[in-house]
């Protein structure tokens, strides 16, 4: 909501209501107060009641669990093969129906002996998530070289990368989802980053220069901040993109308005230039793969419960906590069993290495003993089980983990820089793989 000032004729506030998906509204009567009291409080019904993400996520998940109430959430099995995984995946679901992915997959990978009790499978998610948002994979990419940006459709995929790929993702995401308003050991989080600009798209929102921010820095930087922060009637610019090829060829021109190639952008325009720019940069390119990405991801998640959140919420509730705080770690981890020496001396030892980690190491633990890298909202006190610290009958050996019940098992060490090493060593050569735990 936001008002503009009095209207010429009447000397009343507009209010505009702008909910980013429709054209905006503008109300200027004496009523306008009332009419927008009216639409928060239906709005707040439809959610259950209160506009908090947490209120919004148990509305989700409630009305998820009953579009879904009448498949069985009996088991499906999904034999896989780890080295090429993302193609037998496909391959093994290709035929699923709804109710199919509704079903609890047990998953088995090939040449491997692990009972799936659970970890198995999320290993599976965790692993099949890499592939798929992966930009080496090239249904995903970039647009920077660096590592830590965020992953978006891309507009110059190969021909052989069909978009049913698409579907097969969005099905994915739509599981998660759905395994996650299960709750318990049933949550799954999706193991991606994606841009903004995406996100919105999922949820049906309008493209805005801003999500350049986020997505594209350095375009960012370079072009939109130069047009916000100047004088645009020099620039010679007009409602038009020049498209270049891997080679730096002008492949086409293409108008962001009809005849967009004749109409000059001017200071009165640029904000709307820069919006249309955005339209095309981030969704227009992207049109089919994520038409067909809703497709699948709608099958199990119908779109109109999405649309309750924003796009940040809806990266909270896909992925869960980004950052994973050792404060928070050692709050809800509980100890089991072990000696004095254990309880007071490896512990203390074991904390000490822990808070010594990066995000990444961090990370690499919880996935050897969760079979998932993320937490979920919430963070470590939503983990179904609780994080684990087994006292193992054992001494200087390596850690082990049981995925499937959130076990860390550790055994007892005579000094700091052996449980530093023992951990370091677990977590870089132990992360996947199963045996029979």
């Amino acid at each position: 909501f936001s008002y503009l000032g009095p209207d010429p004729v009447h000397k009343l506030l507009t209010l505009v209501v702008d909910d980013g998906i429709q054209p905006p509204v503008e109300l200027s009567c004496k009523e306008r107060n009332i009419l927008a009291a009216t639409f928060i409080r239906s709005l707040h019904k439809n959610i259950g009641g209160s506009e908090t993400f947490q209120d919004k996520v148990n509305f989700f998940q409630r009305e998820l669990r009953q579009v879904h109430m009448k498949r069985p959430h009996s088991k499906v099995t999904l034999k896989v093969s780890r080295h090429y995984l993302l193609e037998s995946s496909f391959k093994a679901t290709r035929n699923f129906s709804v109710s199919d992915w509704s079903k609890n997959f047990e998953v088995i990978f090939q040449d491997e002996e692990a009972l799936d009790w659970g970890g198995p499978r999320r290993e599976w998610f965790e692993l099949i998530c890499k592939a798929l948002f992966d930009t080496t994979n090239q249904l995903f990419t970039r647009f920077s070289d660096n590592n830590q940006a965020l992953v978006h459709p891309n507009p110059g995929r190969p021909t052989y990368l069909r978009l049913k790929m698409y579907e097969f993702a969005g099905r994915l995401v739509g599981k998660c989802l759905y395994e996650s308003s299960l709750g318990g050991a049933y949550k799954q989080l999706v193991r991606a980053r994606f841009t903004r600009s995406f996100l919105a798209q999922i949820i049906g929102l309008r493209m805005h220069y801003k999500y350049f921010e986020t997505d594209d820095p350095e375009f960012y930087k370079s072009k939109v901040c130069f047009i916000l922060n100047n004088d645009v009637s020099e620039m010679d610019l007009v409602f038009a993109e020049e498209k270049y090829s891997k080679t730096g060829q002008l492949e086409k021109v293409v108008e962001l308005v009809t005849g967009g190639a004749q109409v000059p952008v001017t200071n009165e325009n640029k904000i709307l230039y820069l919006n249309l720019l955005a339209q095309y940069r981030l969704a227009n390119q992207v049109r089919e793969e994520v038409d067909h990405f809703l497709k699948g991801l709608n099958e199990l998640v119908p779109e109109n419960l999405l649309a309750i959140f924003d796009e940040n919420e809806l990266e909270l509730l896909m992925c869960g906590t980004g950052d994973i705080s050792v404060c928070d770690f050692k709050a809800h981890a509980v100890v089991v069993g072990g000696s004095w020496h254990f309880r007071e001396k490896v512990m203390r030892w074991f904390w000490t290495v822990v808070s010594s980690f990066t995000q990444e190491e961090l990370a690499r633990l919880l996935q050897f003993t969760t079979g998932s890298s993320q937490l979920p909202p919430g963070g470590f006190a939503a983990l179904c089980p609780s994080f684990q610290i087994i006292a193992a009958p054992t001494h200087s050996t390596l850690p082990t983990a049981h995925t499937c019940f959130n076990q860390l098992c550790l055994p007892t060490y005579d000094s700091y820089e052996e449980v530093h090493k023992m951990l370091q060593l677990a977590i870089s050569e132990g992360c996947e793989g199963f045996g029979m735990l």
